[in-house]
């Protein structure tokens, strides 16, 4: 076994000391022991790496949440809210200890300085995930705004949601309702309700609250009057899931575009916007990297492309990274599963 060669510590950049403690704190015993005998003038104890342990762990909250967002293959908008209550979650648990209060409020007050009001660009995309449509928006923010100590009047925000929700709808339906041969009218949501299900039950924060529920078709309130628009039946309808099947919001919608052709335009516009621009910049870095001084004459077009079909190698790797993975995972659980003397 060759020497061990942890990450470098960059002051600027927290996910640089995410990495160095998560490589670093299996090895916590022998540092010590290395420490002691190596370098006397520096105390160091096992006791010294509970506080270690306390901060890799609230790191790792912003580490899940910056992996999940930065995603390039799949939209993220609408995951947005769900990582937010996992940090601010994060907050709420972690400034009760002595040893990271201070560190904490820090990293607190510089959050408040961007999300203490949640873009609704976010908002907007949670409600166009099946899952979670208006049912769920008035739990999150509840606990998103008790976490951080914040007084707001959240009813009051998700009606405002819930009226843009509409507006961009009646935008749209202007728009393309005469291609697709559509009645052009306005419904505008009821004064007394808000959308949200009295069934829901909290099981905790951030991905606990998106449990999957088992749901029935639900008759619409509007559709005794005979009208009722393809946005009240898909806020109206429940949708079953299953808790074991991976969801693709990107398949759903293509699989219900037939059913909701005007919303299935604004999800496709709504949760295509990326929540983070490390892909466009690294995309500019490749594009450097490809027009050097020795490849100078390259013009836009063949730069683009190239661009382009190093990208999709990339992606067509990872896929295959990922069945390789999930066929290794079935082999081990069948041989786990497998009984004696079969095949």
């Amino acid at each position: 076994m060759g020497p061990i060669k942890f990450s470098r510590d960059i002051s600027t950049r927290w996910n640089s000391t995410y990495k160095l403690l998560n490589e670093s704190v299996a090895y916590k015993e022998l540092l010590v022991s290395f420490i002691t005998y190596n370098v006397p003038s520096i105390s160091l104890q096992l006791k010294h790496w509970d506080i270690c342990i306390k901060i890799l762990e609230l790191l790792r909250v912003f580490n899940d949440a910056t992996n999940a967002l930065s995603g390039i293959y799949y939209p993220t908008t609408h995951l947005f809210l769900i990582q937010s209550v996992n940090i601010a979650g994060a907050f709420s648990e972690c400034e009760l200890d002595v040893q990271l209060s201070e560190c904490v409020a820090a990293m607190k007050k510089k959050w408040l300085q961007y999300y203490k009001e949640i873009p609704n660009i976010y908002l907007l995309a949670s409600c166009f995930d099946p899952r979670f449509k208006l049912e769920c928006l008035q739990d999150y923010l509840t606990h998103y705004y008790k976490s951080l100590d914040l007084e707001v009047d959240v009813l009051s925000y998700c009606n405002s949601i819930k009226a843009l929700l509409y507006e961009l709808y009646d935008e749209y339906l202007r728009i393309y309702g005469p291609s697709l041969n559509m009645p052009v009218s306005q419904h505008q949501p009821t004064s007394d309700s808000t959308g949200i299900s009295s069934t829901f039950k909290l099981k905790g924060l951030g991905d606990r609250l998106f449990s999957q529920r088992a749901k029935k078709l639900r008759t619409s309130s509007s559709s005794s009057s005979g009208l009722i628009s393809e946005l009240d039946r898909y806020l109206e309808t429940s949708h079953e899931f299953f808790e074991d099947s991976e969801f693709s919001i990107q398949v759903w919608w293509k699989d219900h575009e037939q059913i909701f052709p005007i919303l299935a335009i604004i999800a496709k516009q709504i949760l295509g916007t990326p929540v983070s621009t490390v892909a466009v910049e690294q995309e500019f870095n490749a594009g450097g990297n490809i027009l050097e001084p020795r490849q100078s004459v390259i013009c836009p077009q063949t730069l683009e492309a190239q661009a382009c079909v190093d990208d999709w190698t990339k992606a067509k790797y990872k896929q295959q990274e990922i069945e390789a993975e999930i066929m290794n995972d079935f082999f081990e659980d069948d041989q786990t599963t497998g009984t004696e003397g079969s095949d």
